[in-house]
């Protein structure tokens, strides 16, 4: 509870009734109808050539809201990084935790960025916190993740690492960035009330993705070149080609109406989903990460019609670009 200011002859069960029937009376209040936040759709525009198009204005756009045509503010500014990094730590992955432990710098580099904060869950058994926003060096983090227990909650850190993201600042880009594989196996929350709760508070969902045992690895990664040095937080060359995130982002698209909950929510969300085998794969899917956080144009919009599910589509009157977003937001009812 937060602290209560001290009032000359006040007491503090005063102070406590008079917060609790202000608490009780705002939402009875009948005139106040404006919605309490804003739909936010980063969107990344890739030209003819395959490279990021910059410099786009807001009549480069068009935005529909189940169909309908919107009004919108754009906003090209890259905002700083707020991510939740949940990693998978179980013996069924535990020959690929030597690359992970080796990417710290990499995430902290090309993801997070100078102006950008991170924290990190493990989950296996448990969903543990072993980085908090506030404290603890994120390269030292990932070398230290070993693997515990036989199940994989991804669900349930999934939902721990929105809580957290909740928290931060709305001027803040948050994201929830997998690595693991793309199964869950004992968490007591549902995919459904994870992509409803992502997509209601305007998180995006990244995920680097494993292989799982007894199925067929998809060979959509790629080698990225144009990348600045690591260590340059944050950096990465402009107009890099991403030619070869194209088919990463249709297999992404693809995903959503099947059985992976990596795909299902990269998908809802305007994230990437991306499968890798080596330590390189692994390196190159941070930085796009990277380059789609810092290159996206977000467009905004109050929410309004009726309560469900709202598909959202974006435009470019661009010729010959394209563009990716999310697929659309939760709107509950008033």
């Amino acid at each position: 509870m937060p602290r209560l200011r001290r009032f000359p002859g006040w007491s503090r069960g005063a102070l406590l009734w008079l917060c609790a029937i202000t608490w009780i009376a705002v939402p009875q209040t009948p005139t106040i109808r404006v919605p309490a936040r804003l739909v936010l759709v980063p969107t990344l525009v890739l030209g003819p050539d395959h490279r990021v198009l910059g410099g786009l204005q807001a009549a480069d756009f068009r935005l529909f809201d189940r169909d309908q045509p919107r009004s919108f503010t754009l906003d090209s500014t890259a905002m700083p990084v707020s991510v939740v990094i949940a990693v998978q730590a179980n013996p069924a992955v535990r020959d690929y935790l030597p690359f992970i432990a080796k990417v710290g710098s990499a995430l902290d580099a090309l993801l997070v960025g100078a102006s950008g904060e991170s924290a990190v869950l493990v989950y296996g058994d448990e969903v543990t916190l072993a980085k908090p926003f506030e404290s603890g060096d994120l390269a030292a983090t990932m070398r230290a993740v070993s693997p515990a227990g036989f199940h994989a909650r991804a669900i349930d850190a999934g939902v721990r690492g929105l809580a957290m993201l909740r928290l931060r600042p709305g001027a803040r880009a948050r994201t929830l960035l997998f690595i693991g594989q793309p199964a869950d196996d004992g968490s007591q929350y549902s995919l459904d009330d994870l992509r409803r709760d992502a997509e209601r508070d305007n998180i995006v969902v990244h995920a680097l993705s494993l292989p799982v045992a007894g199925k067929a690895f998809i060979s959509d990664t790629f080698s990225l070149e144009g990348l600045s040095s690591r260590t340059d937080r944050g950096g990465f060359k402009a107009g890099v080609d991403l030619s070869r995130l194209i088919p990463v982002l249709e297999h992404g698209a693809a995903a959503a109406t099947k059985a992976d909950p990596f795909g299902v929510l990269t998908a809802a969300t305007g994230g990437t989903e991306f499968h890798f085998r080596k330590q390189a794969q692994l390196e190159d899917a941070i930085a796009i990460v990277g380059v789609e956080l810092r290159s996206a144009y977000t467009l905004s919009f109050p929410p309004s019609g009726e309560p469900g599910y709202h598909a959202v589509r974006v435009e470019t009157t661009v010729a010959g670009a394209t563009t990716h977003a999310r697929a659309g937001y939760w709107l509950g009812p008033n």
